[in-house]
Parts: C-alpha cells; structure tokens; sequence
C-alpha cells in the first residue's frame, strides 16, 4: 500500500492546477507515475486510466479496469506527454461498455481479483468511483472488508452502473463467472456515435481534467 501523499502528488501533476503546461501536449510531472505494481495492488496511472473509463460514460458510477490492460510504464518527474500516459495501455483499441451490476457482483468482481494476493494476478481490478478495504490474511473469497461507492457503502442488493473495457464486459479473465453478456447496459460512445475506444477515453480525460481538483485518497487499502 503506498502512503496516499505519493498518490495525490502523482495525480496532482495531472490533473490539478499543480500540472503545468509547457506545451498544450506537455505535463509537467511532479512525481513518479508507474503501473509496475498494476498486478498486486493500487496503481496511480492505472487509476487515471480508470477514471478516464468512467468519465467517458456521465452515469457510471464506477469503473473496473483490469491489470492485464497495462504495459509495465513508469513516467518519472519531469515533463511528459498525453503519448507517454498512453503507453501503459496494452489495447489502445478496446472499446467501452457499461454493465448494471448488483452491489453483489460488484463485491464478486473484487474478490475475483484478490483470489490469488499477493501473487501477481492479470484480473486484479483498477478502480475508480469506489474505495476498497481488504483483509489480505482473510480467506479466499472474503478477503474484501468493506466498499464504498462514493461516500456510501456497498448495498448488495442495489444495481450499479460500472464501465470497463469491452473485454472484460465479455467476461475475460474469468470474470464470466460472475456477470453475463445480458448485463451489458450499453456501450460507450462518442460525439459521432461511434464506440469510444480506450485510449479516446483517455485523452479526452488528460484534455479535460486539468483543473479538477484531486480527492486525498487511497482506493485499495490493504489491512496491516
């Protein structure tokens, strides 16, 4: 678990009034940003990519987007570029989906992508809209001890719109056990109607976000 001031001082160079631009394609990063630990546990550039994903659909309300979904990228201080966040994208290409999930599933999912902690896992869940406790000695299957979406608990029974890229909407990485196809809601598309690829998803963020402000927050807390 990293101490939540790296986090926010990785985002901040991003996405707040604390980025600078050089250039209107240049960043000024002020801290290391890196998915080398995307397998195991809270990435702070997989986690713009996963607000990028739920940004991109104005109702969803959280995001899912898995680890195998990552090259291995670190983007040290100093200046970058949109081209460099998108590097740690495996597949640019992959279009978006929202599925109505219950609370239930969403709790499943979670769990799914801890099955295996602390092995490095390709169906460990970056996320976004929700806040995550996880007991890492608990058993298979009841590993995650509390979720938020939003500022509110996880209510099992609720139903949640959650976005993720198409190939996890079809159930990739075994996550068909847990939704199906006939809980895709809708997929995700642009101004031209066209579906919205990830990496549109994602420079349509970095364009538009600058000058959000940022959220102290760790999204994937690991009990002690």
């Amino acid at each position: 678990m990293r101490s939540s001031s790296r986090v926010v001082a990785a985002v901040c160079a991003l996405l707040t009034s604390g980025v600078a631009a050089v250039h209107p394609q240049t960043l000024q990063v002020t801290a290391e940003l890196t998915t080398r630990n995307v397998r195991t546990e809270e990435s702070n550039l997989a986690s713009i990519v996963a607000d990028a994903v739920r940004a991109a659909d104005p109702a969803a309300e959280i995001a899912f987007v898995a680890a195998s979904s990552f090259n291995e990228v670190t983007i040290p201080k100093g200046s970058a570029t949109p081209d460099d966040i998108l590097k740690a994208l495996a597949f640019r290409t992959d279009s978006l989906q929202v599925l109505k999930l219950t609370g239930a599933q969403v709790r499943q999912a979670l769990e799914h992508g801890l099955a295996i902690h602390p092995q490095r896992h390709s169906a460990f869940l970056q996320v976004s809209g929700i806040t995550v406790t996880v007991d890492p000695s608990a058993p298979r299957d009841r590993r995650v001890v509390s979720v938020r979406v939003g500022s509110a608990p996880l209510s099992e029974t609720k139903i949640y719109l959650v976005a993720m890229p198409a190939p996890l909407a079809s159930g990739a990485l075994n996550y068909d056990r847990i939704w199906r196809r006939s809980d895709v809601e809708r997929d995700v598309t642009g101004p031209t109607g066209e579906p919205m690829t990830l990496e549109e998803a994602v420079r349509r963020y970095l364009a538009s976000h600058r000058t959000v402000p940022v959220r102290n927050e760790e999204r994937i807390v690991f009990r002690k």
